[in-house]
């Protein structure tokens, strides 16, 4: 019986002991920690990297932010703390910055990886090998190429409409908010995974500071200028981050696709290339697209646009020779005409969908051109569907998929169909102008 109770008391001092044993002891308070919201890397001066981190200011009881508030000219609050440093790799970048840093840095938080334009060019595994072993680092992070330098990208991120700076990220880059202008899976996983895959091609969101939105100083148009009537409207999809016709307080902007062949990058795509590419891929949510009006060319109409059915690959090979074919389904609602013409009638509604179909499949080669025989990149994930006409891995790795690329056939069909035109029957027609 005595045995028993020295038994029960050891267990009871166990149990009353453990809740004293857990607790935070060996973890960072929240408070202490210096969230780093963006890493920009730009090519160092000694064969090293220039790291550029923006961190996240914290806000006040009071609500504002602890190094923020307004400045003395009465400009926005302070959202970002950045910094530059040299270093070898992230660890090093981070252990210096940690003499000038109060807080602990972490990367816990971290939304984007923005990689500059010249480092893009020099290649960027050695950066993604000591990505992938950083506990840190999540592979949910947003990889961002940039025109110009990262450094200069992030000294440029001022947003106007959120004070949260990890908020606006996810919000900039949610294609959801964003439409399909950027490509709608440029994580970090899918981009490691992309260039780990032989054969295959990599894509990032493609940004662009713009300081001269930050000075002031674009002009759309000059009081001499006279509007020609007879001009064919553009299509202001047909752009590149960094080019677009505006005006406005927000001096950086997502607009594109970064094209690495490996680990180096190769190209830009436009945001309409964009959007194809991301029904080619079959990723395509939802956009609006501006198409040529059937009814006359130099005009612009919209759709509201989505996949019936996403994109299909079909890949046959034939010794050497392998041959793809996109199958695309959209359908789409009318949201903006210029024209008087009746899209309600049966007649009109068939023409313009042979005219959408046909400059889908026409957009199509054309993106296909620019990147399987131009740049011989595959950024559609073809390897997959060739490396299964193969028995073995040796012969899939005989096959050296990376030189074929470019000796690829490939044809694309699409259909379309217009599912609505918007929430009234019948063109806007002037009353004096009615029959």
């Amino acid at each position: 019986m005595r045995r028993y109770k020295q038994v029960f008391h050891i267990g009871l001092i166990i149990l009353v002991s453990l809740p004293l044993l857990t607790g935070c002891w060996d973890r960072l308070d929240p408070e202490n920690m210096a969230f780093v919201i963006a890493i920009g890397v730009d090519p160092g001066p000694q064969n090293d990297y220039l790291f550029t981190f923006a961190l996240a200011v914290p806000k006040t009881p009071s609500g504002g932010s602890s190094g923020g508030g307004q400045s003395s000219d009465g400009g926005p609050k302070k959202t970002i703390a950045v910094h530059t440093v040299e270093g070898s790799n992230i660890a090093s970048a981070l252990r210096v910055s940690q003499s000038f840093i109060a807080r602990r840095l972490t990367l816990i938080h971290s939304k984007a990886f923005i990689l500059g334009e010249d480092m893009g060019r020099k290649g960027v595994m050695p950066l993604l090998s000591e990505a992938v072993r950083n506990r840190e680092f999540r592979r949910t992070v947003n990889i961002i190429t940039t025109r110009g330098k990262a450094e200069t990208y992030i000294q440029n991120i001022l947003p106007t409409t959120e004070q949260d700076i990890s908020l606006w990220f996810e919000l900039e880059l949610d294609p959801n908010n964003i439409g399909d202008i950027i490509p709608n899976r440029a994580r970090f996983h899918e981009f490691i995974v992309d260039i780990e895959n032989m054969g295959a091609g990599a894509i990032t969101i493609l940004s662009a500071p713009r300081p001269d939105i930050k000075k002031g100083s674009v002009k759309l148009s000059s009081e001499n200028d006279e509007s020609d009537a007879e001009a064919s409207q553009p299509d202001v999809s047909k752009v590149y981050a960094g080019r677009l016709r505006r005006k406005g307080e927000v001096p950086v902007e997502f607009f594109g696709t970064a094209v690495y062949k490996s680990a180096v990058l190769e190209g830009f795509l436009s945001g309409s290339e964009t959007r194809v590419l991301n029904m080619l891929r079959g990723e395509f949510i939802r956009s609006s697209w501006d198409f040529r009006d059937p009814s006359n060319e130099k005009l612009m109409l919209s759709v509201n646009m989505r996949a019936e059915k996403q994109c299909q690959i079909k890949v046959t090979r034939s010794g050497d020779e392998v041959t793809v074919s996109f199958h695309a389904a959209m359908e789409g609602e009318l949201i903006s005409v210029q024209t008087p013409v009746d899209y309600t009638l049966p007649e009109s509604i068939e023409k313009l969908e042979q005219s959408i179909q046909s400059q889908l499949e026409n957009q199509s080669v054309e993106l296909l051109n620019k990147t399987l025989r131009q740049w011989g990149t595959d950024c559609y994930r073809i390897n997959n569907h060739v490396k299964s006409t193969f028995s073995t891995w040796k012969e899939w790795e005989a096959f050296r998929w990376k030189d074929r690329i470019k000796d690829v056939h490939y044809e694309v069909e699409t259909s379309f169909k217009l599912r609505g035109h918007g929430g009234q029957v019948g063109p806007a027609i002037e009353g004096d102008k009615m029959h």
